[in-house]
């Protein structure tokens, strides 16, 4: 146990005795005291508080000298003055605040070490911040050290390395093959075709949203004239999804062209000329002399329906686009025979068509077993096109740059597009060869037939509720949704016949001229036969077959009797055999159904 600590003894401040002889006065040896003390390294000098001294005379500071505690303690080292004042802060209380403001003092210290490194961090950390955006990188200088790196198996590094490869690889490819896309792409030609702000359009706040494709395709036409059209139809597809609906109108369906820019179609542009507006005349007119933007027009404002995308074929570079690629792989339920290009695929099942094969597969019109001829034609084309860009722009065939290369300048005669790249056209063909998938519904414009100008006639009631039902992805009429029924054929307003008396009696064909006027014919005027005949017959074109029956039914003792060579032609000859009965017709002449038996089942499925 340390003995407690105790003062060491101060000398009193007055003597008992005079100083010895020589000495210096008290109060001078007082002052020197301190500055006489020798050094001693055991003891801690501590500041203490100035004294102020005389007035231009510099003051000391003052020192406290603790003496070391222990044994001993109370006695003076040797040479320490004996007399002096009693310094304050020795002793006991005096250790205890000595002590007491070395703490303080450290804790002042370390907080404000403290302060200034996290001052230092603040700055670091803003200092890095602003490199970092510069694009500059500092030295990591007060992190602690990573932890040492984990060593890896050769096996996995490899493998790390081989996972790096194969990534910039594909970025390569992709990249490879985006640029080949658009290169090709390139080549497809400006239709310039869509009317957005035709005011035909119904409703046009309605139908935004909604994707109505144009879909056209041309056929080679005489030499030296521009491809004519061969079908045309209009794919729309709702916005907020449900199914699509292909609405196919016949190319010599009777219209009223508006005026249009007159179109070069060797140029493939637009001149700076008007073509004026044209009454009774075919669809295929619109496009023949105002192009694709004339037609957008026409069928807008047949139908209402704002058009949004145009996709147009030339049937004439089907051969050389399907060479390029080395042939088109398209599949057939059942054999492709037409009634005028005899046997086009003449097996079911998956073929491979390129060349003149292609060319007849694109425009066969009269082939067994089609519900109707545009419903033929629009599935075989849309195989064939679709064929074509998805062995072209799918999987790696863009890599294929050869290909490519050759494909290119056979694609820009082939294809014209507005509002479409390569993708929507491969994508709408995909969706129109196959006509009866699900999810798509397939309507033909109804028409009567043809007038005595070879035109189709727009049933316009029936045409207007189909339009409507289409505009607002409601349900088709029953009748628009059977391309099979037949059509039903023309009133007698749309049928003009010319009365001939080939009989004995005089007058004969203004009296039953004027009798079908009644009934509501539109009839020429009235005639005579330079010999007289035995037989009453009705005269007429393939045009006016629908006519004719409609007119053998009012005149029961006519025949009827074909004239292929003509057009136009529907003449009542009166013979001696006629029996003076002209009657209303009971019921509209319906067409009668195609005469080849559609199969039942498909050959093979294709789907």
């Amino acid at each position: 146990m340390r003995p407690p600590r105790r003062s060491a003894p101060v000398e009193p401040t007055t003597a008992a005795a005079p100083p010895a002889a020589g000495a210096p006065p008290a109060a001078a040896r007082r002052r020197a005291a301190p500055s006489q003390a020798p050094a001693d390294p055991a003891t801690t000098a501590l500041p203490a508080a100035r004294r102020p001294g005389p007035r231009g005379q510099g003051t000391p500071e003052a020192t406290a000298v603790v003496a070391p505690v222990g044994r001993g303690a109370g006695v003076p080292k040797t040479g320490a003055p004996k007399t002096g004042p009693r310094v304050r802060g020795v002793g006991e209380n005096g250790v205890g605040e000595a002590a007491a403001d070395l703490e303080r003092s450290r804790k002042s210290d370390q907080e404000g070490l403290d302060s200034r490194t996290r001052a230092l961090r603040i700055d670091e950390t803003l200092t890095r911040l602003t490199a970092a955006h510069a694009g500059l990188t500092l030295a990591v200088t007060d992190r602690e050290e990573p932890p040492p790196p984990v060593r890896r198996s050769p096996w996995s590094t490899a493998g790390r390395f081989l996972a790096a490869a194969l990534a910039v690889a594909v970025v390569v490819t992709t990249a490879f093959g985006w640029g080949t896309k658009s290169w090709l792409g390139a080549s497809v030609g400006d239709a310039a075709a869509l009317d957005p702000e035709s005011g035909a359009i119904v409703e046009p706040v309605a139908q935004v949203g909604d994707e109505n494709v144009l879909v056209v395709a041309t056929e080679p036409n005489a030499e030296g004239a521009a491809p004519r059209a061969d079908t045309v139809a209009v794919a729309h597809v709702p916005e907020g999804g449900g199914p699509v609906t292909v609405l196919a109108f016949p190319h010599d369906l009777e219209i009223n062209r508006p005026p249009c820019e007159r179109w070069d179609a060797e140029a493939g542009a637009y001149q700076d000329e008007t073509v004026p507006a044209e009454a009774r005349t075919q669809l295929v007119s619109a496009l023949d002399v105002g192009g694709p933007r004339c037609l957008t027009r026409v069928v807008q404002q047949l139908t209402g329906i704002a058009v949004t995308q145009y996709v147009g074929t030339n049937l004439s570079a089907v051969p050389a686009m399907t060479e390029a690629v080395g042939g088109a792989q398209v599949c057939v339920p059942r054999p492709v025979l037409d009634g005028v290009l005899g046997p086009v695929v003449p097996e079911p099942g998956r073929q491979e068509l390129s060349g003149v094969r292609a060319a007849d597969f694109v425009q066969a019109g009269e082939v067994e077993g089609d519900p109707s001829p545009e419903y033929g034609r629009i599935e075989r084309q849309q195989q064939i096109l679709a064929a074509v860009l998805d062995q072209a722009v799918s999987g790696t065939a863009l890599l294929d740059v050869g290909r490519i290369a050759t494909l290119r300048p056979t694609l820009a005669d082939a294809v014209v597009v507005d509002g479409a790249g390569l993708d929507q056209v491969l994508a709408v063909a995909m969706t129109l060869r196959q006509l009866d998938a699900e999810g798509l519904r397939y309507a033909a414009v109804p028409t009567s037939d043809r007038n005595n100008r070879g035109n189709l006639v727009l049933r316009d009631a029936d045409a207007a509720d189909l339009f409507a039902a289409v505009r607002s992805d409601a349900p088709l009429p029953a009748e628009a949704t059977d391309p099979g029924a037949g059509d039903a054929g023309p009133a007698p307003s749309e049928v003009t016949v010319e009365v001939v008396n080939a009989s004995d009696r005089s007058g004969l064909a203004g009296d039953v001229g004027e009798t079908l006027r009644s009934l509501g014919f539109d009839v020429g005027e009235a005639s005579s036969a330079e010999q007289p005949t035995s037989e009453t017959v009705i005269r007429f074109s393939p045009d006016q077959a629908a006519a004719a029956e409609l007119l053998a039914a009012t005149v029961p003792s006519a025949t009827s009797v074909p004239d292929p060579g003509a057009t136009g032609v529907l003449h009542l000859v009166l013979g001696r055999s006629f029996d003076d009965v002209v009657r209303a017709p009971s019921a509209p002449i319906t067409l009668a159904a195609p005469s080849t038996p559609t199969p039942e089942e498909p050959a093979v499925s294709c789907a």
